[in-house]
């Protein structure tokens, strides 16, 4: 009786986090309710404007667009918020008022780029030079690689979580081994690649106390992981 409650308790706590762990990889995928409120990282762009200014002394219209459709990375304007799934990035005007990019497996944390993409021709040198040069936040080739890495962790912890409540539902010597060895291999998968998202967006997240003459740079927060 005690080894049925033991695996009963076992496949609760394993379906509990694969639905978890479900939640988590359709943070972003669209801009309906629950997609958009799910985000491993949002960057908030609405003190830029003041600080640009603040450092070139010059007003600068056009910076931002009103266009909730425009296209992406087309240097149309930028968006007050952008915030990050698995698979794609979403660019906000106003929630729910959005667009996502394209979906890729394994999409790479860059916001550098995506702001640079989204940032008009006459404002992009002062963009690409205004935030430092050493923080990590702009060190594309840096945090895609390794958030790629975390995500292929993630993934296979999630796999790993699948397979292990599925066996677990039939009851065999077999099935339970098989069951307990996929539980370790996905919790260490998800522990480390946990790990992995947690130390690269706290460390692009010192861009938090870089001022431009008084005002904040981009805000980097809410990190799920």
């Amino acid at each position: 009786m005690r080894g049925e409650v033991c695996i009963g308790s076992a496949e609760a706590l394993s379906f509990l986090s694969l639905l978890l762990l479900i939640f988590a990889h359709v943070g972003q995928i669209n801009t309906d309710t629950v997609p958009r409120g799910v985000a491993l990282v949002t960057v908030n762009m609405t003190g830029f404007a003041a600080g640009l200014q603040g450092a070139t002394g010059d007003p600068n219209p056009g910076l931002f667009t009103n266009n909730s459709a425009a296209p992406l990375m087309q240097e149309l304007g930028l968006r007050t918020q952008y915030s990050w799934g698995f698979y794609k990035y979403c660019a906000y005007t106003e929630k729910p008022q959005g667009l996502c990019s394209n979906q890729t497996f394994g999409f790479p944390f860059q916001p550098f780029e995506t702001i640079l993409g989204d940032t008009p021709e006459v404002y992009l040198i002062q963009t690409r030079y205004l935030l430092p040069q050493q923080s990590a936040f702009v060190d594309s080739g840096y945090l895609a690689d390794y958030t790629r890495a975390g995500f292929w962790l993630v993934f296979l912890g999630t796999l790993s979580a699948g397979i292990a409540f599925l066996a677990g539902l039939y009851k065999h010597t077999m099935t339970f081994m098989i069951s307990t060895v996929f539980s370790m291999f996905g919790a260490g998968c998800l522990l480390i690649g946990a790990s992995i998202y947690t130390a690269v967006l706290n460390k692009a997240k010192s861009i938090n106390s870089y001022t431009v003459c008084g005002f904040l740079a981009p805000l980097l927060y809410d990190i799920l992981m």
